[in-house]
């Protein structure tokens, strides 16, 4: 027998980041996070080929030496860089700084210029990163960010996602968590506060896949809030215990 996805799973996942909003202590952060950093990504392209200029902003405190790294979404290939070092692994790029590179203070802009191919299209990358936290796209309109959206789960276990922002809000928002789906799924009553100071980093949020009497592989759709952001989905599929493979 198929199982609908409960209610009280709806509306608990969807009250308690409401209801706690307000009990929840934020505690003051520093006044500049040590990265912090925009981007701002143009490229010129042609046939089969393309150049692009990055300017990479320090809103943080001086980079003695940095890693930027971002992902490409068309399968393109960096071919080559000016003045630094890099790798390519599958759709993530990594793009470290030359010996003799000087530090970039708070207020510089690094600038980062390469060359590439792609396949007949090429969007811009996504996931920019310097030193392994999220920077703000210039270009991105604000929004909710989860990773990974795809998750596989046996029944009767938990699996987790994290979410953060792509820009930093004014003041401190909850993320807001709706599902839909089939099966008997639960979390924990954690509420997710982003603020100006960690709205970048990560959270994560568990959920779990009960038992059930079926052999199907239920499904639960999260759909991650912040008024303001444009929503992120998870999907979670489980991997029923009773059906012959």
């Amino acid at each position: 027998m198929r199982h609908t996805l409960p209610t009280r799973l709806r509306t608990t996942l969807g009250a308690v980041a409401v209801a706690a909003a307000t009990a929840v202590a934020v505690p003051a952060g520093p006044a500049r996070a040590a990265v912090d950093c925009t981007v701002d990504y143009t490229a010129s392209t042609w046939d089969t080929g393309f150049s692009a200029s990055v300017q990479v902003k320090n809103l943080g405190d001086t980079w003695t030496g940095y890693t930027v790294e971002f992902r490409f979404t068309a399968g393109q290939q960096l071919t080559s860089t000016w003045s630094h070092h890099y790798t390519q692994d599958g759709d993530r790029v990594t793009v470290r700084n030359a010996d003799t590179a000087q530090p970039v203070r708070t207020g510089e802009t690094l600038w980062l210029g390469f060359l590439g191919s792609h396949t007949g299209e090429n969007p811009p990358p996504v996931d920019w990163r310097v030193n392994g936290v999220a920077c703000t796209d210039a270009h991105q309109p604000p929004a909710v960010i989860a990773e990974p959206t795809a998750v596989s789960v046996p029944e009767g276990h938990g699996a987790a996602f994290r979410a953060r922002l792509s820009h930093p809000p004014a003041g401190p928002v909850t993320l807001q968590v709706r599902s839909q789906g089939t099966g008997i799924w639960a979390a924990p009553p954690v509420v997710l506060v982003f603020t100006p100071t960690n709205w970048n980093t990560p959270q994560g949020y568990t959920v779990t896949s009960f038992p059930d009497g079926d052999d199907v592989d239920d499904v639960l759709v999260l759909t991650l809030s912040v008024p303001g952001y444009s929503p992120a989905t998870v999907t979670f599929t489980q991997i029923d215990a009773d059906r012959v493979r």
